[in-house]
């Protein structure tokens, strides 16, 4: 049996040659060996979250880390990439936790204060960002990227003025084109808030004709979404799906309740509403779906791969999207009802309807023209479905898109009572929610009226997170009517959507 030290030298030539289940194994045994040695633990941590075991990789991670700085061992400036990753696999809490114990020690560099405003932002923390980013930029003055951050955070905070000065005064001075993309963006959000809306557009348009520019934009592909859903257009069959939804399931597990929507619809309100109930967990944009039918067999048309899927496949994959959630969620993902909050997995419905035919379907609407001024005004993470949203009219032709996808499965399926309004939620709370609970077996409770005080004890994954955390409020409803013009000049595109839902 190799030595605890032999151990972990075997560990890290595993990780150096991508093995990570043999490198877990050798860390584990490291670990065996010297219960709570901090620097096994951190490597079992990384290498876990690395695999995707999320929920164990990251307990061990801040376990590690922490125990680390209480040996007052090693240099802390070591132990920022820790943080930075529990940050990036989505324990926004645990990242801030260590970038405290980091900050005690007396270690203070930008790279700390930047993480820790990030950490603090996605808590909405607000307070506790905006003192990083102070500390941040009086060691680095003038700093963009500091500038930047801090202006998206006091806009969050509802201090669009004061973010509004010092984006006009970044503005005035040479930025490289991914800073000023960035404090475009920005500045078009604060001169929303501070109701300057017809110069509004005039910094996203600036903006969109940067980001080609940007290498994380440029390499998106942007009519990706658009032939996916072309194809299965090309092979809808209405009477295969019913075929599908009217099967039996191919196990007896549970199956998840499915929270779809376009972006900025309410999807996000919807989940912190329902994971206020104590048998619900919440998956919050975790990409279960695209884990589990990344093991489809390969092939051009997946309406016809999905359908040629016997019972003993389909079982399969099923124990594989929940073999994804218990790892990156817990084994309590298995012991409560589970919410899949993935707003654009209406783009795979069709996997949905063939892996969990008996799965309740829940698909938020809103008015499309407040959707599509939302989804425009939020910079998202770049992928082939966010570089949609940042040209208007790409935008909203991204919402006809998708939005008429579902009412193709929606009309065919009779799947009209998945449908529901962020309006109604935002002007009848418990009514509208008491509709949504019974036909999923969940009854309504008091905690529910107050959701806000517990969205705002958790990390949320969205841009929604400042508004899920505040009491309801009719602000984000016919925001539209702010921008007449530019809604006038895209009308037409939406008119099946509005008429279709009586906007």
């Amino acid at each position: 049996m190799a030595s605890p030290a032999e151990a972990l030298r075997l560990g890290r030539e595993a990780v150096g040659r991508g093995q990570l289940d043999a490198a877990v194994l050798y860390f584990r045994a490291a670990l065996d060996a010297l219960p709570g040695d901090p620097t096994a633990t951190i490597w079992l941590g990384q290498t876990l979250c690395a695999g995707g075991h999320l929920f164990e990789g990251t307990a061990h991670l801040r376990e590690g880390v922490l125990a680390r700085l209480r040996t007052a061992g090693g240099n802390p400036a070591d132990l920022l990439p820790a943080a930075l990753l529990l940050q990036k696999v989505g324990d926004a809490a645990s990242s801030l936790e260590v970038l405290d114990a980091i900050a005690e020690t007396g270690f203070d560099t930008p790279s700390l204060w930047h993480s820790t405003a990030t950490a603090a932002a996605q808590l909405v923390r607000h307070d506790v960002a905006l003192e990083a980013c102070r500390k941040g930029l009086a060691l680095a003055p003038g700093h963009s990227g500091f500038e930047v951050l801090t202006a998206s955070i006091e806009i969050d905070a509802r201090q669009a003025d004061t973010a509004l000065g010092r984006l006009d005064r970044l503005l005035g001075r040479p930025l490289p084109d991914r800073e000023r993309f960035r404090t475009l963006r920005e500045r078009a959000r604060a001169l929303d808030r501070v109701g300057r809306h017809r110069e509004v557009f005039a910094d996203l348009a600036a903006s969109t004709a940067l980001a080609p520019q940007l290498p994380e934009y440029a390499a998106q592909d942007h009519d990706l979404v658009s032939r996916l859903l072309a194809k299965d257009a090309a092979g809808f069959d209405a009477s295969m799906f019913r075929r599908w939804r009217g099967g039996p399931p191919a196990d007896d597990g549970p199956a998840p309740i499915f929270l779809l929507g376009y972006l900025r619809s309410g999807t996000t309100l919807m989940q912190e509403v329902l994971a206020c109930h104590l048998g619900v967990m919440v998956a919050d944009e975790v990409p279960l779906l695209a884990g589990t039918h990344a093991a489809l067999p390969a092939g051009q048309k997946r309406l016809a791969i999905l359908d040629a899927l016997d019972r003993p496949a389909i079982a399969k994959l099923r124990a594989r999207y929940r073999h994804l959630a218990a790892v990156r969620l817990g084994p309590d993902a298995g012991n409560n009802r589970m919410v899949d909050k993935f707003a654009l997995n209406v783009i795979d419905l069709p996997v949905i309807l063939r892996l969990f035919p008996e799965a309740p379907i829940l698909f938020m609407v809103r008015d499309p023209r407040d959707a599509c001024l939302s989804s425009v005004l939020q910079l998202m993470p770049p992928s082939p479905s966010t570089v949609n949203l940042l040209d208007w009219h790409d935008a909203v032709r991204f919402h006809a898109l998708i939005t008429a996808s579902w009412r193709h499965y929606r009309d065919a399926l009779g799947l009209h009572a998945s449908e529901v309004r962020y309006e109604a939620l935002v002007g009848d709370l418990e009514g509208t929610m008491r509709k949504v609970l019974a036909p999923l077996g969940l009854e309504w409770n008091d905690t529910m009226r107050v959701f806000h005080k517990n969205a705002a004890t958790r990390a949320i994954s969205t841009p929604s997170r400042s508004q899920v955390t505040r009491p309801l409020d009719r602000a984000s409803m016919e925001r539209w009517r702010d921008y007449a013009p530019e809604i006038a000049q895209i009308e037409h595109i939406i008119a099946p959507a509005l008429h279709d839902w009586g906007y």
